[in-house]
């Protein structure tokens, strides 16, 4: 018996230092084929293809699979085309501090199913999906591919905290959610503001949009858990520090760091 326990704890450390040794290799190679290759297609092929169990099952459970793992298809690509983004000539501190960032999220984050994990993943995803959007849509100079991605971004993330709650429908507040995101993006594009963050001599733009879409995706986050607490009644008195706080935020972010030097 103590031999039979001796050895599924070996099995389980083994199974536990490979799962880390492949997410960090993906982290890495996604980062490596976009800087080699010059182009972010392969970097997304890459993320796409270590999603294969989603579509390892009946295609019937196709599109259901694609929802469950929409957190992580935004937070894996949108990674990748920040890591295209931050220049492809040559390895940089950037592409280091992104590889670092997934390598984190494959590893520690996304195995995690708790309810604080799910509120993190969902701010991940909000986040780094509403940054590579702001910048690759300005970009391509396409405001409709803004706003039908930011949709896709709001909607998953709202599922993915909503659909922890399995005694409600949750598809018409997704819905509603997504099309928040989506009318956010049509504004924002038209008054994009940007922010230079600077290491060395590498510099990285941060658009308004991102920071907007996660304070407003905290303060929903924060009504949603006191609706669940107090039978579908959202208590001021559970989110107003977040309210105040994303406020404040926004309103400092508007007032005083919205100056013309700023702008793409």
């Amino acid at each position: 018996m103590a031999d039979y326990i001796m050895l599924r704890r070996g099995r389980n450390a083994l199974s536990t230092v490979t799962h880390v040794i492949l997410n960090v290799a993906l982290a890495v190679a996604s980062t490596a084929l976009t800087v080699i290759s010059g182009s972010w297609l392969l970097g997304v092929v890459l993320v796409l293809l270590s999603k294969w169990r989603v579509v390892a099952v009946r295609p019937r459970y196709w599109w259901l699979n694609i929802k469950a793992n929409l957190v992580d298809y935004i937070v894996g690509i949108s990674l990748v085309l920040l890591v295209y983004i931050a220049g492809t000539t040559a390895l940089n501190i950037w592409h280091i501090i992104i590889t670092v960032i997934y390598a984190v999220w494959l590893v520690f984050l996304k195995p995690r199913s708790t309810e604080r994990a799910n509120e993190w993943q969902s701010l991940f995803a909000v986040f780094f999906g509403s940054f590579a959007v702001a910048i690759i849509a300005d970009g391509l100079n396409n405001p409709l591919l803004s706003t039908i991605l930011l949709f896709i971004i709001g909607y998953g993330a709202s599922r993915h905290i909503l659909m922890q709650g399995e005694d409600h429908d949750y598809t018409l507040s997704t819905f509603i959610f997504g099309l928040l995101f989506a009318e956010l993006a049509w504004v924002l594009y038209h008054w994009t503001i940007t922010y230079t963050l600077t290491i060395g001599s590498i510099s990285l733009v941060v658009p308004q949009l991102p920071i907007a879409t996660t304070a407003i995706f905290f303060v929903f986050m924060r009504g949603y858990k006191s609706a669940v607490r107090h039978d579908g009644t959202i208590r001021m008195d559970d989110i107003m520090l977040p309210l105040i706080f994303s406020a404040l935020l926004l309103l400092v972010m508007i007032f005083f760091f919205s100056t013309a030097k700023f702008y793409v």
